[in-house]
This record gives structure tokens, C-alpha cells and sequence, in this order.
């Protein structure tokens, strides 16, 4: 089903406003893994609502050609692909804190699978 996998390339922000820059300067690109980490509830701190960058990447028609990925928190007007919530968080040590930028990443977030893999090397960890 559409909408259910998605694989691409990371491109890491650790706040919202270097992402809405990256996406100003066209940094993000169709493909790509947006990943706004730092934005749980204690390194938001208080677990900020991710509206704007989700209006922003569907205001520049990236909406079905980019995912994004967030310790942060969604309200029910967020459109795309788009997860958020993730533990633990970056600022409790959690994996988001280890992607980097250019790293592959596969979504499957199909009922029986619920995945995101960081498809590196066991090197690479």
C-alpha cells in the first residue's frame, strides 16, 4: 500500500529552526529522511509540536517525496509521511541521536512490521 514504506537518505537537524533554514537553502531534497531529533520532552524541552516543518516540506511540494522523523510530537494537523514521538529520545542517548546526514534509512510502517532501520554497517554502529 502507498504511504506504508519509505527509504531515503538522512538529513539531520537537531532543532526546528536549522531544518526550516535547510529547507529555505533547498538542503532537503525528494528522497530524503528528515530528522529533527533533540525535540523529545526533555531536550525540547517540553515536547514541542512539529506543525510548521510539516506545513513547510508540504508547502514546497516535498510532501510525497520526503519522510520525517522526530523525537518531537505531532498534532492532528500534520500531513505526509511523518513519524514522531520516537524513544528514547535524542537527549537520553536514544539511536536517533546517531544517525548522520547521508545515512540510509528504510520505514516500513506496515501493521505487521512497525520499523526504521538504519541500514549502516555493524562497523559503522
Amino acid at each position: 500500500k502507498e504511504g506504508e514504506t519509505f527509504t531515503g537518505t538522512a538529513r539531520v537537524y537537531d532543532n526546528e529552526p536549522s531544518m526550516m533554514r535547510g529547507l529555505e537553502n533547498k538542503e532537503i531534497k525528494p528522497g530524503d529522511v528528515v530528522i529533527i531529533r533533540y525535540q523529545g520532552p526533555k531536550g525540547g524541552p517540553g515536547l514541542p509540536e512539529m506543525l510548521t516543518p510539516t506545513s513547510a516540506i508540504m508547502g514546497a511540494g516535498l510532501g510525497d517525496v520526503v519522510a520525517l522523523l522526530t523525537d518531537g510530537r505531532f498534532s492532528g494537523g500534520s500531513h505526509g509521511f511523518c513519524i514522531g514521538h520516537i524513544t528514547p529520545e535524542a537527549q537520553v542517548g536514544g539511536p536517533i541521536a546517531l544517525v548522520k546526514n547521508g545515512d540510509p534509512i528504510r520505514i516500513d510502517a506496515r501493521s505487521d512490521q512497525r520499523t526504521i532501520d538504519l541500514l549502516i554497517s555493524d562497523e559503522e554502529w
